[in-house]
C-alpha cells in the first residue's frame, strides 16, 4: 500500500506533529536543528504554551501563533508557517514577535527580566528575492557602522521552502556533503505539496536515508506517516485544504481586479495627459503662426489670453 503524507506547510498538521506535548523531543530536535544549538546551549527541555487563546486588544488586532514554547533556558520561542504570500509579512512578524515579548513581562517586573524572544517564519516564497538566494537567514538589531548588538533579546530566523527546494534540485549533493543539521526538516517540509498536489519521492526517499541514523527523524516520519493516515486529521486537514484555497483564490481576484483598475487608471491618465499635450502643443501652432504674421507678445497675449510668459515659452519650444 501506497504510503500517504499530508503537507505540513498548512498550520493544521505542522501543529499536530510539532505542537504536541507527547510529541515533545521531535519538536526539540527540530529547533535545535534548526536554530543551530549545539553543546551548551542546546534546547533540553521546553513547555508549550496556549497559542489559540484570542488576546483582547483595543484597537481590534487578535494575535494567535503558531507553535509557542518556553524553554528551559529561558527563551521564549515561536515559529509560524505561511503558504500565503503576505505582503506585509516583515511589518506582521515585527508585531507579533513584540506583542509575545511585552506580554512575557508582568505589572511591575524590571525590564531586564524580559527573556529572549525567537520568532522563526517559515514561507514558502521569496520574502526578500533581491536581496539574498538563500534560504534561511537570520536577523538581530545592530548598529550600522560596528555591527554590535543592541539586545540579545531579539532574534528573527526566515525560512524559504521555495529557495530551499531550488537548491536542493541544484545542488542536492552539496547539501548533503555539509550535513547540515537542518537539511531533514526542511525536506520534510517540503515533500508533500497540497497546492500542487505533488508528493516528491526522491525526498521521501533521502529522508528515509537520513531516518536510518537519526533517531528523531525516523519517529518524525513514523509519527507524520501515522498523522496522515488518521481519518480524523485527514477530514480536518481537508477543511483547512479548502479554507486555504478559497483565500488564496479571493487573494488572487483582489490582485487581478487591482491589475485591471491600475491599467484602466493608467489609460485615463495617459488621455487626460495627451488631451493637455494636445492643447499645448495647439497653443504653440496657433502663437508662432501669429507671430509670423507681425503681431507682438503683448498683441497675441490680447488675442489668445495667455500670458505674455507663457507666449514666450511656448515661442521657445517651437524654436527647438
Amino acid at each position: 500500500m501506497k504510503k500517504e503524507y499530508l503537507d505540513l506547510k498548512l498550520d493544521f498538521m505542522f501543529k499536530q506533529l510539532f505542537g504536541q506535548p507527547n510529541r515533545k523531543h521531535i519538536t526539540i530536535a527540530f529547533l535545535n536543528d534548526i536554530l543551530g544549538r549545539k553543546g551548551t546551549n542546546r534546547i533540553i527541555d521546553l513547555t508549550f504554551e496556549n497559542t489559540e487563546k484570542v488576546k483582547d486588544r483595543t484597537d481590534g488586532k487578535t494575535v494567535r501563533f503558531d507553535v509557542t514554547v518556553l524553554t528551559t533556558l529561558g527563551e521564549r520561542i515561536n515559529v509560524e508557517v505561511q503558504i500565503r504570500d503576505q505582503q506585509d509579512m516583515p511589518e506582521r512578524t515585527l508585531y507579533y514577535w513584540s506583542r509575545m515579548f511585552s506580554s512575557s513581562l508582568s505589572s511591575g517586573d524590571s525590564y531586564t527580566l524580559l527573556p529572549p524572544t525567537i520568532f522563526i517564519t517559515i514561507v514558502n516564497y521569496p520574502l526578500f528575492p533581491s536581496e539574498t538566494d538563500r534560504f534561511h537567514t537570520k536577523f538581530h538589531i545592530r548598529e550600522d557602522e560596528e555591527g554590535f548588538l543592541w539586545s540579545d533579546k531579539l532574534e528573527f530566523h526566515l525560512i524559504d521552502l521555495s529557495s530551499f527546494m531550488v537548491q536542493w534540485k541544484k545542488y542536492r549533493r552539496k547539501l548533503k556533503e555539509q550535513n547540515e543539521h537542518e537539511l531533514p526538516w526542511l525536506m520534510m517540509l517540503t515533500a508533500a505539496d497540497a497546492k500542487r498536489k505533488i508528493l516528491y519521492s526522491d525526498i521521501l526517499a533521502e529522508l528515509e536515508e537520513w531516518a536510518m541514523n537519526i533517531e528523531e527523524v525516523r519517529e518524525a516520519l513514523i509519527e507524520w506517516e501515522n498523522l496522515s493516515a488518521d481519518k480524523k486529521n485527514r477530514a480536518e486537514y481537508e477543511v483547512r485544504l479548502r479554507e486555504l484555497r478559497d483565500q488564496l483564490s479571493n487573494l488572487q481576484g483582489y490582485h487581478r481586479k487591482g491589475k485591471e483598475e491600475g491599467i484602466k487608471e493608467g489609460i485615463k491618465l495617459g488621455v487626460e495627459k495627451g488631451k493637455k499635450e494636445g492643447i499645448k502643443e495647439g497653443s504653440r501652432i496657433i502663437v508662432s503662426n501669429l507671430r509670423r504674421k507681425g503681431l507682438s507678445t503683448t498683441e497675441i497675449a490680447e488675442l489668445t489670453g495667455l500670458t505674455e510668459d507663457e507666449i514666450r515659452e511656448l515661442l521657445k519650444q517651437g524654436d527647438s
